[in-house]
């Protein structure tokens, strides 16, 4: 008996990854475990959308069928939750093989006849295998009980075209698979919310136990000008060095308690109730072969007889050549890779629920796998600080200075944020303050603006370089082991720093550059200037001269801009390991 294999080898990542339970033992393990390894972890996925202008003609027939188009959806999802609900789950958890998540009763399939592992069983005592329930319930079994042809017929109170005769054939088969998309969607959502209500009801019991048992507390030793003690649960007592300055009071665990009481009494009343299945009519799935005419800029897009025509979309007729460059790249993008979807969405651009106007846009996704360069000249570091978004060392092959160096200020953020602080502050105490907030104009946007630019032009920079990127692998803005000023505080929390690093990575994937995230320890306490003569220490000084922006090096003297030496040492993290594989 041959050894079941257990791992694959993915050359991109450059080391062995574990083959997914539910395909061990199967003849093509393998290959599907690497196709699904390079689906989530090397496939660019690129979302390309264009506006679209229809004639003032067609606009309410147009309105007509997005409308049309959800109540088939709505009539669908539901219709597919009835059937799907008659059937209970009969897996039992396996505690003893983690190869097996499940363990499915034996008997005799109502539907095919054979003795098999039973998946689902209805209220009656019907039994169904996983592939009877699959044939059955999956998409195309719902297709035959739902969509009528010429030589099929189905239950008149199943056929879908009682709900709506608008739509053309194409559209009738897209809206069942919208249907189970979005009973998909709605039932991940509840899943996450009953894990939230989950890990609220442990935070509850923690506080309770710390309110009422003296012995399940763990004081935190006091810091200075503190008059109140702070506490921890007993269970993280080891990790007492994380909460210094923080805790909980006993005030402040009886405000915990209340919350979590009310929050938790609330979700759970919410998840007693069935969750309301509805479309909103949004958007329209298309076929992801539509026709351009790129030299007029119009494209066909196919509903109904009426209204399959070509409309005009902005794409080569824009006034810039910027304009123009950026939307033949993304056409050559979907004639290069077959689009995954293509949507037709419509967008209101006024509050009026009575007379809505809407703007139009045909989006596509776009998946393909980039070809990932091997050979690189050096590495740019990036540190995301304080003071600076950003700053750049681009550190050579052979090279004990850096090349390049390059600030990215973070005044435009912090400006916005200021602004928004003080719009928001004269809310405070004003009779409905939520709605009037809605009213300012959203700062995101912008914000994200400028981190697209910022990222934009680092990428282009690593590409002109031939250079790899270097990243710290920071989930949140890091924590100084320094006091630091409220003012200090309120900038570490207004910069994006998550948002940065994505849009780097993936303009990086899209360029094929490799970006590199190393692990953030110690990377503004070392002496950049000594590690690189290969003399690792943290005999250095920060702040410096009263200030978190300079640092200084005991042993060698030398006195350097914080974020600067930071990310020559990223930099260098980032060369080790280039250089190694």
């Amino acid at each position: 008996m041959q050894e079941q294999i257990k791992t694959f080898f993915c050359e991109k990542c450059n080391k062995e990854k574990k083959i997914p339970r539910n395909l061990l033992g199967k003849a093509d393990a393998v290959e599907k475990a690497r196709e699904r390894h390079y689906h989530k972890e090397h496939t660019l996925i690129l979302g390309i959308k264009f506006k679209i202008y229809p004639e003032k003609k067609d606009l309410e027939k147009i309105n007509e069928y997005f409308d049309e188009y959800a109540k088939a959806v709505n009539f669908a999802a539901r219709l597919i939750d009835k059937l799907k609900g008659q059937f209970l789950f009969m897996g039992k958890r396996n505690k003893e093989d983690e190869e097996r998540k499940y363990i499915f009763p034996i008997a005799r399939c109502d539907f095919c006849g054979e003795e098999k592992e039973i998946s689902y069983q209805n209220k009656r005592g019907k039994k169904i295998c996983f592939s009877c329930y699959q044939k059955e319930f999956g998409e195309n079994g719902i297709r035959k009980k739902l969509y009528a042809t010429k030589g099929r017929k189905v239950n008149a109170s199943y056929n879908i075209k009682n709900a709506t005769n608008k739509l053309c054939a194409t559209h009738y088969n897209y809206v069942i698979r919208d249907a189970f998309q979005l009973l998909d969607a709605l039932k991940k959502q509840r899943e996450k919310r009953k894990l939230r209500l989950i890990r609220d009801k442990g935070k509850l019991k923690k506080f309770e136990e710390m309110l009422e048992q003296e012995d399940k507390r763990y004081e935190l030793p006091k810091k200075e000008r503190q008059r109140e003690p702070r506490f921890i649960h007993i269970s993280i007592k080891d990790r007492a060095q994380e909460f210094e300055g923080r805790g909980y009071t006993i005030k402040r665990i009886k405000e915990k308690i209340k919350v979590l009481r009310r929050n938790i009494e609330r979700e759970e009343k919410s998840l007693n109730k069935k969750t309301p299945i509805e479309f909103s009519g949004k958007r329209i799935t298309l076929s992801s072969s539509l026709k351009f005419n790129i030299e007029k800029s119009l494209v066909r897009i196919p509903l109904t007889k009426e209204l399959t025509k070509d409309y005009k979309f902005s794409g080569m007729n824009v006034a810039n050549e910027h304009g123009r460059k950026f939307f033949e790249e993304k056409l050559k993008l979907i004639k290069e890779n077959k689009p995954k979807y293509s949507y037709l969405i419509r967008k209101q651009i006024n509050k009026d629920p009575d007379k809505p106007f809407y703007d139009y846009y045909l989006q596509y996704t776009v998946e393909f796998l980039p070809e990932i360069k091997k050979n690189y000249k050096g590495v740019i570091g990036i540190d995301r600080g304080i003071d600076h978004l950003a700053c750049l060392v681009l550190l050579e092959n052979g090279k004990e200075k850096p090349s390049f160096v390059k600030f990215f200020s973070g005044k435009d953020i912090l400006k916005l944020r200021n602004q928004r602080r003080k719009q928001l502050s004269f809310l405070i105490g004003v009779h409905n303050k939520k709605r009037k907030q809605k009213k300012i104009r959203p700062l995101e946007p912008k914000i994200h603006q400028i981190l697209h630019t910022i990222s934009k032009q680092i990428v282009m920079l690593s590409k002109q370089k031939e250079a790899a990127i270097s990243l710290e692998q920071l989930e949140k803005p890091k924590k100084g082991k320094y006091k630091q000023s409220k003012s200090t505080k309120y900038k570490l929390g207004q910069f994006v720093f998550k948002a940065l690093s994505d849009y780097i990575e993936y303009k990086a994937k899209k360029e094929g550059i490799r970006v590199i995230y190393v692990p953030p320890e110690m990377t503004s306490q070392i002496c950049s200037h000594c590690a690189i003569k290969g003399k690792v220490h943290v005999d250095t000084k920060r702040p410096y001269k009263n200030s978190y922006k300079l640092f200084k090096c005991n042993k060698c003297g030398v006195e350097l801009n914080a974020d600067y030496n930071a990310a020559f040492n990223i930099a260098q993290k980032g060369l080790k390991i280039l250089n190694s594989k």
